[in-house]
């Protein structure tokens, strides 16, 4: 059985001895000038593949893997350069989005329903604080205020309407506005500071660059002091050895 030719000797770069029977001898070919190694583009080692294992290996199956490995180095290099359009994008655009989006909601004017029904309180009229309103507007007006209110428990009670439940439901809605109120403040406070922050920062900036300013123009007055003394010393140099004519 003929022994399969090794990668290396299929593609021309030894040579097998047939001398020496079973043994097999190689002889590298010898390049006729070495070539120069450029540092610039020698690539990483994690970048160079691990071919070792195809000394011994058919042609075919090493073709096999060398398309493997091709195929591999070729994903790696996608994923490189996904990664750097990655980088390309703020890292912080979530936060900033973020930032947008809960500016947005805490500047947003609410109104009563709406605050009521984010903090899910009672939708039924007749099971709110409001029907006392109703029924004290379907009272005269010209009665004193005591018998309005005796006459509106009343009609209340004949109505099997809860008086507990209307003030617990009053309580509610008091406390649900009271907390979007100290919010609407907390909030409108964190603005006025966060702005107030970045307007000292722009007033030191601006000094900053006032004095850069002011360094700058004696910079160029002092170069133009110096370049136009020695540009006269040379006219003068000039004059006095120029011939008379």
């Amino acid at each position: 059985m003929v022994p399969k030719k090794t990668l290396f000797e299929r593609m021309g770069l030894v040579e097998t001895n047939s001398a020496e029977g079973d043994e097999s001898k190689f002889e590298m070919i010898e390049e006729s000038k070495e070539p120069e190694l450029d540092v610039n583009q020698v690539p990483d080692l994690e970048n160079i593949p691990d071919l070792s294992h195809l000394v011994s290996a058919s042609v075919d199956e090493a073709a096999v893997r060398i398309e493997k490995e091709s195929a591999r180095f070729k994903e790696k290099d996608l994923e490189r350069e996904k990664a750097g359009k990655m980088n390309d994008i703020p890292k912080d655009i979530g936060d900033k989005l973020d930032l947008l989006i809960n500016a947005y909601e805490k500047n947003k004017m609410l109104t009563i329903d709406e605050i009521y029904r984010n903090s899910h309180l009672e939708t039924d009229l007749k099971k709110s604080i409001f029907m006392a309103d109703v029924y004290l507007k379907a009272i005269p007006e010209n009665l004193p205020m005591d018998l309005k209110r005796e006459t509106v428990l009343n009609i209340m009670n004949v109505s099997n309407i809860s008086l507990d439940e209307l003030l617990n439901d009053a309580y509610k809605r008091i406390d649900s506005l009271n907390t979007v109120l100290e919010e609407t403040v907390s909030t409108t406070q964190e603005i006025f500071n966060r702005n107030d922050a970045t307007i000292r920062e722009l007033e030191k900036r601006i000094e900053d660059l006032k004095e850069i300013n002011k360094s700058r123009k004696k910079f160029q007055e002092d170069q133009n002091t110096l370049i136009e003394y020695e540009i006269q010393k040379i006219i003068n140099l000039v004059e006095f050895v120029k011939p008379k004519k």
